[in-house]
């Protein structure tokens, strides 16, 4: 399997572990943003990402900087607040996730494989 096609593997997985992130969150959110298994998705996006479309590119940088939970400002926010943010980054990183892959199927991009 090449590069390009895991990549897009890993991110057609990570895309489809979007629904389950939703529904670990239904009670806290906060918790699962914290967990191992969230930031493995979210470390495992990034790489993908940037080993699709390169490390600098928009989409690996947008990925990157989604924000899951309330900034400071909102210290002490409530569960709502809370779910309503990481819903909200969720939804921003299955946008990213799904551009990616159409893009990869598109063949609009070739990466130097030097």
């Amino acid at each position: 399997m090449s590069a390009n096609a895991d990549a897009v593997e890993q991110l057609t997985r990570a895309l489809e572990a979007v629904p389950r992130l939703k529904e670990l969150a239904h009670r806290s959110p906060e918790r699962v943003v914290g967990s191992r298994e969230f930031q493995q998705w979210r470390e495992d996006g990034v790489r993908s990402i940037g080993d699709l479309l390169g490390a600098d590119s928009s989409q690996a940088r947008a990925f990157a900087s989604v924000k899951y939970s309330p900034s400071n400002f909102y210290f002490g926010a409530s569960n709502a607040t809370y779910r309503e943010v990481y819903f909200r980054g969720l939804d921003a990183a299955a946008e990213i996730l799904s551009s990616a892959i159409r893009e990869a199927s598109a063949g609009g991009f070739e990466r130097d494989q030097c």
